[in-house]
């Protein structure tokens, strides 16, 4: 594949997303008393501070038995949550560490309520990318978890999807996989090998062995989960058209351009027509399709596309968002891929202007569009503007000791 091939190739891919995100969340607990408010939408500020106000009454009332009683420690994870949520993780990481001090010293080590807390702590400090302190938080509520509920039990499941979590954001694939295996086991189980809730595990284990190289094994996977996901209530839906676009996205890797253009095509349909689908799951999809086309040399049908997805970004997310600029970007690249240099220039021109108001001038963000920006200067023969912009990189990206710089792409 030629280099602008494979470039237009990741653009048509996008970004392989999973079904529920594998990050590891922490389980939130009501207090022992729930209070008024909890669980309500919380859009206002004031919102959130009547809230809080009404989560820290409640650990009040329930200090009323003693500091150390369970209820206590109910009381302390539900505020603690509301923390963690606000991104205030050092006061939920105090509440946390609490809540289970209390509860170790209330039941002793090997107690449900014990294995919450582990996994609640630890889901901070994956929040706080402390990996190190949450592995063994969640490799002790696993190994309590399997002694009280079970090696096969839905809760169990859980702590391992949250072990698993750990290790892809760390970036150890092979080591999250037989953990996620596991869950998948667990919960076809539990629940059934044809469940829809299946489908979403399938389709993360299929990135997973994506993310392994093992694409044979990733199709395999993905194609399961969009069988179990097309029979459920409700299909064709949002979760199906992720999990489309996954393999979609897998067959632009392996150069299978018309299956991936037959399914981006699909996923606008059901995009257009799923309840509740929001704007910018279809600017993606668009952008996808547009991609697509533009890779198998369909470029008529690819700029409306493009055109259309940054129309609805922009509408969205207002004109200087970066997510803007980001199809900006593509469109100015489509353009110029089509040796359409008038059209692109001004595109790269208003993303680079959002991009430094967003990061700063000197941002090695910037660099990216600088340097195709200056692969159109010089296919356009511009050769000066070309090195002052290349020039621009190299202040902002210094090359490599050795490097050699210059020269469009």
């Amino acid at each position: 594949m030629t280099q602008a091939r494979a470039r237009t190739a990741r653009v048509a891919a996008g970004a392989i997303c999973l079904v529920w995100a594998l990050a590891a969340g922490c389980a939130y607990e009501f207090p022992w008393e729930r209070p008024k408010g909890v669980g309500a939408p919380m859009s206002q500020q004031g919102q959130d501070t009547d809230t809080e106000a009404s989560l820290r009454r409640a650990v009040a009332k329930a200090e009323q038995y003693g500091p150390d009683d369970p209820r206590v420690a109910t009381s302390l994870n539900a505020l603690a949550g509301f923390y963690s949520s606000r991104g205030r993780y050092e006061q939920a990481g105090v509440l946390y560490r609490r809540a289970l001090q209390i509860r170790e010293k209330a039941y002793g080590p090997d107690h449900p309520d014990v294995v919450v807390s582990l996994n609640n702590l630890a889901g901070l400090y994956v929040l706080e990318r402390r990996f190190t302190e949450a592995e063994p938080l969640y490799r002790r509520a696993l190994q309590l978890n399997e002694r009280l509920a079970g090696p096969d039990a839905l809760s169990t499941a859980v702590i391992l999807r949250n072990l698993a979590s750990l290790y892809i954001s760390q970036g150890r694939y092979g080591d999250a996989a037989p953990f996620y295996e596991r869950v998948v086991t667990v919960r076809e189980k539990n629940l059934g090998p044809d469940h829809p809730d299946v489908a979403g595990d399938l389709n993360n284990l299929a990135e997973l062995y994506r993310l392994l190289g093992d694409q044979a094994k990733a199709e395999q996977l993905y194609r399961r989960a969009a069988a179990i996901r097309e029979k459920a209530p409700g299909a064709p839906d949002a979760q199906l058209a992720i999990i489309l676009a996954n393999l979609a996205g897998l067959y632009v890797i392996e150069e299978k351009y018309e299956e991936a253009e037959s399914l981006y095509e699909r996923i606008v349909v059901i995009r257009q027509r799923a309840p509740g689908a929001g704007e910018l799951d279809l600017a993606a999809s668009l952008t996808d399709l547009a991609g697509i086309y533009a890779l198998r040399g369909k470029p008529a049908e690819a700029e409306p596309l493009y055109r259309q997805a940054l129309a609805m970004r922009e509408r969205a997310l207002g004109p200087n968002d970066l997510r803007v600029a980001t199809s900006l970007h593509t469109l100015a690249y489509f353009y110029a891929s089509q040796r359409q240099f008038a059209k692109a220039e001004p595109l790269y021109q208003r993303a680079l202007r959002i991009r430094e108001q967003a990061a700063g001038p000197n941002s090695p963000a910037l660099a990216p569009t600088l340097r195709d920006y200056a692969a159109l200067l010089h296919a356009a023969g511009r050769e000066t503007e070309a090195r002052a912009v290349e020039a621009r990189i190299a202040a902002i990206v210094p090359a490599p000791s050795g490097a050699v710089t210059g020269g469009a792409r």
